[in-house]
């Protein structure tokens, strides 16, 4: 956060005022007459607007592999870019266009591709992108995940395999909602800097631990291995560790912190035991243990959240 001192200017017996600072005025096109909202927290006062950072376009040529193309796009909405124009070699490349639209349908919101040339394609936001938005994002990913987590377990226990299959596309969701969450952080401004980094952190923490899910699903679909009832029961506390999360960071409480970090450090042990037993495989342990060190790792961006509150 810039910190940048103002003198004060008195007008007529009543009226105080502060300049704005040019730089913040600019970057936001605030322009005389435009309606700033101004907030008092104690001895500080918040002066915030509604309009947008000035967007932005670029252009790349990107590697001709397909999953680095749209690793380029996804980035660019997730950091705030508008436009953004993909050159590439159509003889070489044919079914590259198809494969990014499929992209754009299920790892962003407004992103939509508006030209298309013999060797090039350009994607603009389409959507402008309420900040009000985040919220209703953030906890769209949360209830994904949530349901995730326990149809997975079903459908691990009665090795359906479709539905299996089918968290990949579930997981594919998150990455929709938590690269809006991204592209919101960044380009509309709405937390101070502090809270934009912890919020940033978090929700790529938070879908990296999603990815756990989907991994393992798709992994388990091939294989089938028979599995220890023992594993499932790990799972299942697994499961209702991630609803705790869920719950504590809409209802925050230190008590019920307390409670949830005693639980995984007892799931975290449950965990390394699973590989020692008959009937257990070895890559669904790991990637249980992984959800359970995620879970743990997000926990410190919940206590950075709060931290102030002591």
């Amino acid at each position: 956060m810039v910190k940048i001192k103002r003198s004060v200017i008195q007008i007529a017996n009543s009226t105080q005022l502060i300049s704005l600072p040019r730089k913040w005025s600019l970057k936001y096109n605030i322009q005389k007459g435009d309606e700033l909202e101004v907030e008092e927290r104690g001895n500080k006062i918040s002066v915030s607007t509604e309009k947008d950072i000035e967007g932005h376009d670029i252009e790349v040529n990107p590697p001709h592999l397909k999953n680095i193309t749209e690793r380029y796009i996804t980035t660019a909405f997730r950091v705030g870019i508008d436009e953004v124009r993909v050159n590439f070699n159509t003889e070489e490349n044919p079914e590259l266009l198809e494969y990014i639209s499929k992209t754009l349908d299920g790892q962003t919101i407004g992103y939509e591709i508006i030209k298309q040339e013999k060797n090039s394609f350009t994607i603009k936001d389409l959507s402008g992108g309420d900040s009000t938005s985040f919220d209703t994002a953030l906890r769209r990913s949360f209830i994904i995940l949530t349901t995730m987590a326990v149809d997975s377990l079903g459908f691990m226990k009665n090795k359906e395999v479709n539905n299996l299959k089918d968290m990949y596309f579930r997981d594919r969701s998150i990455n929709k909602f938590t690269n809006f969450c991204g592209r919101l952080l960044l380009k509309k401004g709405q937390f101070d800097l502090k809270e934009t980094a912890f919020y940033y952190h978090f929700i790529r923490s938070f879908e990296a631990m999603a990815d756990q899910y989907s991994l393992m699903c798709t992994y388990y679909s091939d294989k089938l291995t028979p599995l220890n009832k023992k594993v499932f029961e790990v799972y299942k506390e697994i499961n209702d560790m991630v609803l705790e999360f869920y719950k504590l960071f809409y209802k925050y409480d230190k008590s019920k912190l307390d409670e949830l970090f005693i639980k995984i450090k007892s799931i975290d042990g449950a965990t390394k035991l699973l590989y020692s037993l008959k009937k257990s495989d070895p890559v669904v342990s790991y990637y249980l243990a992984s959800i359970t060190r995620r879970t743990k790792e997000l926990i410190d961006s919940l206590i950075e959240f709060h931290i102030k509150e002591g």
